[in-house]
C-alpha cells in the first residue's frame, strides 16, 4: 500500500480518536463487526473494498469502517481467516466454520448459548454428520451470514 493511503487513513482515524498520535490512537480501537458486500465501497484509505471491518474506539464509542488489509496492517486488530471462513460459509452453508469465524460470532453473539459454539468447535474437523447435526450447523451458518453479509450497501452505510 502506498504512503499516501496511510495518510488518508490517519487523516481518518485521528479525529475520531482521543489521542492525537496514530501509533497510540490505533491501540484506541477494537472490532465490533465485519460484513462483505456485492458492492464496492471505499476504505478510508482510499482502496476500493467488499470486505469491511466496522470498529469502534472504546475510549470515546466513535465508530467507523475500514477495509480488511487496514485493519490488519494499520490498525493492528488481527481478522485471521475471519473473511476466509464467511466466504467458506456462504458458499456452502454447510460447510465448516474455521476457529476465527466461530470466536467471532460467538463475540457478536451470533450464538445463541455456549451449546452452539461448543457444537461448532467440535464438528469444525468433521466430516460427517448426522442429518439433524447437518440442519443445526446449516441454521447456525445461516445466522452468521444474515448478520455479515449485505447484498446492497445503499440501504447498510453505516451501522
Amino acid at each position: 500500500m502506498e504512503s499516501h493511503n496511510f495518510e488518508r487513513l490517519k487523516a481518518h482515524i485521528l479525529p475520531l480518536s482521543v489521542s492525537k498520535v496514530f501509533e497510540t490512537a490505533r491501540f484506541e480501537w477494537q472490532l465490533v463487526g465485519v460484513e462483505i458486500s456485492e458492492e464496492y465501497d471505499q476504505c478510508p484509505c482510499g482502496q476500493d473494498i467488499l470486505e469491511h471491518c466496522y470498529i469502534r474506539n472504546r475510549l470515546n464509542g466513535a465508530t467507523t469502517y475500514v477495509g480488511n488489509v487496514c485493519i490488519n496492517r494499520f490498525v493492528g486488530i488481527d481478522t485471521g481467516n475471519l473473511f476466509e471462513g464467511l466466504k467458506r460459509i456462504q458458499a456452502d452453508p454447510s460447510a465448516n466454520a474455521n476457529d476465527d469465524l466461530i470466536e467471532h460470532a460467538y463475540r457478536m453473539g451470533y450464538l445463541y448459548d455456549e451449546k452452539e459454539y461448543r457444537f461448532l468447535k467440535q464438528t469444525k474437523l468433521k466430516r460427517k454428520l448426522s442429518q439433524a447435526q447437518l440442519n443445526w450447523k446449516q441454521k447456525i451458518n445461516r445466522r452468521i451470514l444474515n448478520q455479515t453479509i449485505v447484498q446492497r450497501r445503499g440501504a447498510h452505510q453505516s451501522r
